[in-house]
């Protein structure tokens, strides 16, 4: 008896499903009509009731099929019960059976060549039964298993010539007017699958209708076999003339290309490649509205498309005018993203800009002119290019003074240096405008280094200059993208070679150095080539030896910078209160003392408590630009009793080493100094075999970390004060260069600029070089080479 419910004084049968899809006993109450009522009109997936094949015996035989473990267990199932079996259980079992081949060892299932698992499952006699069931019963089936049958034998990797796969797709195309969007775009994906070399009538059908409603379509491998059929085609075109054919294919191509990427999220390896080309082959036949949603897709910005760029080169410049500025600039960031450095694409963008700057924002001038100092490229219009920028810059600088400090940071990294627009920069009232702006610290870190920049780089000028309240470093620490790219970087490689070469006390790494730069690895050597333990080197040695007139009137300048730096915010600790003291001849004599507050302590000034809560603030380069990187954690602590000179900087400390410190001069008492040098090739002599080091070199050798110095005493006069060469080891890793080229990004030349010009010896170590060392020997090894080719 059915259940039955009262509803205004009349019962009605009422149709039951169990609550439990596999029953558990409870048989469904069943309509007086069978339930074809019911089902009229309504599509289902699983046609178990036109079978007249109950529910648990439906879904029971579809769990056993899809919880068996090996090959002969699915198709005992399947063919042991033909009774039990519907048209739905089939596309299921050759389903499962594509699975449990792809977890057996062997050629993979779609080899379908005879060898391996997949071959002897298509020789079983059990699969044959299987197959002639499907072949015998296919004019009978629903459409949803004609096209789950057919997609699930491509994914199993039958051959195309099989009995099964020809009458599923004779059953395909009889029924091709009745599929919807789904199921053509399955059939398409399996014929394409099943006869990938030869054109398949079948194909031609999908496709037209796959044309015709492409923007419903969601399936990407559909999207990217639609892609690959797009370039079979293209290669059959491409040894004709120029025809309409190719145009309309190009068009084609061009439209599903925005249609993918607009509905694809991921991508993989081979998938991006044949996008790239395709692009490469289509895009010359966009217009504005085209590259800008190419270029604003978040798919497309994060994948670097080489072969697209490249091809862009070729045609940009003859439709440069018909773009808008935010189309150029969405092109000029993509590629300054990726450095790719493209003469021919930057020779365009710089031309844009020439044509149209005094129509442009500040704002778009600044992401058209980055891609230039990005990849240190002066444009073949500089000439004309700069001079514009001035005059655009001087009307324009208050508006945006954020945009305007970046278009002169880019200039000034291409060694260009504006002076009438430095003036309005340094000027008070801009500084007065820029205090009172939400971006007041970030303008304040570049104006410190255009500042630095000017006095190493610019001494031509003599207009005002940013005030010493205002001065602050411009990075802090290593740059965040360098923190990411950490695994990646060969700086842990050299950091430990170097550890065991010359000693953890004798180096320092990530050492920030004003105006701002860090460094990978800084040591001290001295003439004979000792590389000294950092704690022990007298002040006196700190200086650089004497050189020519030029390079002392470079260095009256460096002076000047370092008595400025000194001013910096991290040690403008000065009380309003407190006089101030006698001046004294050297710039050293009043600036250290209040670095190194005790004799043979560590050099130092806490920072002001405005710096003490900083956030970190981005860089000038794209995250694909840094160029620093975290300290290695090999490194230990120092012995006990010697002031810290680990890489780790504690945390009231912005840096150890400021330029007063290392480049002033500054005579320290007989006491402070050590009467002998001890060497620091720690890691391969024993200490407690002092007698068996190899003598001091002559003059004439080259510089050496594993000779020791000389003894000297310290009442020996000028001999006892050694003159110290402070080099820089700079690891450039491969995020350093521009992308397939030896050039280094403008900021990370910049910073090497400096860092020469403030005195410092830079030895490249470039990823090139890196990438052949194998081990830690041959690290040792390939830095013992690089230091021996010094020269001082």
């Amino acid at each position: 008896m059915f259940p039955a419910c009262c509803c205004a004084g009349k019962a009605r049968p009422r149709l039951l499903l169990p609550l439990d899809p596999y029953g558990h006993g409870l048989l469904p109450a069943v309509h007086p009509d069978g339930g074809r009522g019911r089902a009229h009109g309504k599509r289902k997936s699983w046609n178990f009731i036109h079978e007249k094949m109950s529910y648990d015996t439906f879904f029971t035989m579809k769990r056993l099929i899809e919880r068996s473990r090996s090959v002969g267990e699915v198709l005992r199932w399947v063919t042991q019960n033909p009774g039990k079996v519907s048209a739905s259980h089939y596309p299921i079992a050759l389903h499962k059976l594509g699975q449990l081949l792809q977890q057996q060892p062997g050629p993979p299932a779609g080899a379908g060549d005879g060898r391996g698992p997949a071959g002897q499952v298509l020789e079983q006699p059990e699969f044959h039964v299987l197959c002639q069931a499907i072949v015998s019963g296919c004019a009978k089936f629903d459409n949803f298993s004609i096209v789950n049958c057919l997609y699930a034998a491509a994914a199993l990797g039958l051959p195309g010539e099989s009995p099964l796969v020809r009458v599923l797709e004779d059953e395909s195309r009889s029924r091709l007017g009745r599929f919807n969007q789904k199921d053509v775009s399955m059939v398409f994906s399996s014929v394409m699958r099943l006869h990938p070399s030869s054109p398949h009538p079948l194909v031609e059908s999908c496709l037209s209708s796959l044309e015709r409603h492409l923007e419903k379509e969601r399936h990407p491998q559909t999207l990217f076999l639609l892609l690959s059929y797009y370039r079979l085609r293209a290669q059959a075109l491409q040894g004709h003339a120029a025809s309409d054919q190719q145009l309309i294919n190009n068009r084609k191509i061009l439209r599903l290309v925005r249609h993918t990427l607009g509905q694809v999220s991921a991508m993989r390896e081979h998938e991006l490649a044949l996008l790239d080309e395709m692009l490469a082959l289509c895009a010359q036949e966009a217009n504005n509205k085209a590259l800008e949603a190419i270029f604003s897709s978040q798919l497309f910005y994060e994948n670097r498309q080489e072969r697209f760029i490249r091809s862009m080169a070729e045609w940009l410049p003859r439709k440069a005018e018909n773009l808008t500025p935010y189309t150029m600039a969405l092109i000029a960031k993509y590629v300054a993203r990726h450095r790719l450095r493209e003469p021919r694409l930057l020779d365009t963008i710089a031309n844009f800009l020439l044509k149209r700057g005094e129509q442009l924002d500040s704002k778009v001038i600044q992401k058209l002119v980055f891609p230039f100092s990005r990849m240190n490229y002066r444009p073949s219009n500089h000439g004309e290019l700069f001079p514009k920028l001035e005059a655009i810059l001087e009307q324009k600088a208050g508006s945006s003074p954020l945009a305007t400090v970046n278009i002169l940071m880019s200039m000034f990294q291409l060694s260009h240096f504006p002076q009438t627009v430095l003036h309005q920069v340094f000027s008070p009232g801009f500084i007065t405008n820029v205090m009172s702006s939400p971006y007041a610290l970030i303008v304040r870190r570049y104006l410190s280094l255009l500042d630095a920049a000017v006095e190493l780089e610019f001494r031509e000028y003599s207009g005002p200059r940013l005030d010493p309240r205002y001065r602050v470093l411009m990075f802090e620490h290593a740059l965040t993208a360098d923190e990411a790219n950490r695994k990646y970087s060969y700086k842990g490689l050299v950091a430990e070679a170097l550890r065991q070469l010359v000693g953890e006390e004798c180096y320092r790494q990530d050492e920030v150095l004003p105006p701002g730069y860090c460094t990978d690895f800084l040591l001290w050597i001295n003439r004979s080539g000792t590389v000294l333990p950092l704690s022990r080197v007298p002040a006196a040695s700190r200086a650089p030896p004497a050189a020519s007139p030029v390079t002392m009137s470079l260095r009256s300048s460096v002076l000047a910078l370092t008595s400025d730096l000194q001013d910096f915010a991290p040690f403008a600790a000065e009380a309003p209160s407190s006089p101030p003291g006698p001046r004294e001849g050297s710039r050293a004599g009043r600036f250290l003392p209040a670095l190194c507050p005790a004799p043979g302590g560590p050099c130092f000034q806490p920072p002001s408590d405005y710096y003490c809560g900083l956030s970190k603030e981005p860089s000038l380069a794209s995250p694909g630009s840094s160029t620093l990187s975290s300290p290695s954690e090999c490194l230990s602590a120092p012995p006990p009793g010697t002031p810290d000179c680990s890489p780790r900087a504690s945390a009231a400390s912005l840096f150890q080493f400021p330029i007063g410190k290392i480049l002033e001069e500054e005579e320290e008492e007989a006491a402070g100094c050590p009467g002998q040098e001890r060497g620091c090739f720690q890691g391969e002599q024993a200490q407690e075999q002092p007698e068996e080091r190899s003598p001091p070199a002559s003059e004439d050798a080259g510089p050496s970390p594993c000779r020791p110095s000389p003894k000297r005493g310290p009442q020996e006069g000028p001999q006892g004060a050694e003159e110290i060469q402070r080099v820089v080891l700079s690891v450039n890793d491969k995020w350093h260069y521009c992308q397939n080229s030896d050039i280094l990004v403008g900021s990370r030349a910049m910073r090497d600029r400096h860092l020469r010009l403030l005195g410092y010896c830079l030895v490249q170590l470039p990823y090139t070089e890196l990438e052949k060392v194998s081990g830690i020997e041959e690290a040792k090894h390939y830095l013992r080479q690089k230091l021996r080719e010094l020269r001082f």
